[in-house]
């Protein structure tokens, strides 16, 4: 993972989600790690970068998605602990 901030954006449908990605790496340095299925029709958008960049992109992303869909919630973490960057980026199988 680059940078030192993760963001996530969680947003109603999987073309929204697409949506949300291509804007938020289009709008800074962000590295997309994943689009997540995370239930009842929602998928998580997980990103990380520099913490600016992670908020510009995030930032954008969440106005992108209330464009075309629903924007569940969003969250930037600042300089997490590695436990929780583990946790971030582990793929099941």
């Amino acid at each position: 993972m680059r940078g030192d901030a993760l963001g996530l954006i969680e947003v109603v449908g999987l073309a929204a989600a697409y949506e949300v990605a291509d804007v938020a790496v289009k709008t800074a340095t962000v590295e997309l790690l994943d689009l997540e299925r995370s239930g009842r029709g929602m998928m998580t958008v997980k990103i990380a970068g520099e913490v600016g960049a992670v908020t510009a992109a995030v930032e954008a992303a969440v106005a992108a998605g209330n464009r075309i869909s629903e924007v569940y919630a969003s969250k930037i973490i600042a300089r997490p602990d590695q436990e929780v960057v583990k946790c971030f980026i582990q793929k099941d199988g």
